[in-house]
């Protein structure tokens, strides 16, 4: 029992050491949503100002200053919420780019898929 726990032992932790993240793509990783913030910040920005001079969307009054805060600056509520959205959408956008570059791939447990037969017409 000793040798075979053993190798179980080294692949265990062989199997372990393949699964972790390098650290690298932490940072990358933060740094993507640092930059997606921003990019949703500056984008709500200029949603504001383009559909007060072109009115895409009827946004009133009560919105745009809320009663409950009066302390906030126009439109701050709104901002984030449209860089917010943003911020959604673009991760979407980022996630669907990404799995259809590198599709997931099977793993040592994974089942390969059945293989179905035709059926015979009478």
């Amino acid at each position: 029992m000793g040798r075979d726990s053993w190798r179980a032992r080294q692949q265990e932790i062989a199997r372990e050491q393949r699964k972790r993240v390098h650290p690298a793509w932490r940072g990358v990783g933060c740094l993507l949503l640092v930059v997606l913030a921003v990019g949703g910040y500056l984008f709500s920005n200029w949603f504001l100002i383009n559909n007060a001079y072109y009115g895409w969307i009827y946004l009133p009054p009560e919105i745009l200053r809320p009663a409950f805060a009066p302390w906030l600056p126009a439109g701050a509520l709104v901002s984030l919420s449209v860089g917010f959205i943003f911020l959604i959408f673009a991760y979407l956008f980022l996630s669907i780019a990404y799995s259809i570059a590198f599709p997931a791939k099977r793993g040592e447990f994974d089942v390969p898929p059945l293989r179905r037969e035709r059926r015979k017409k009478n």
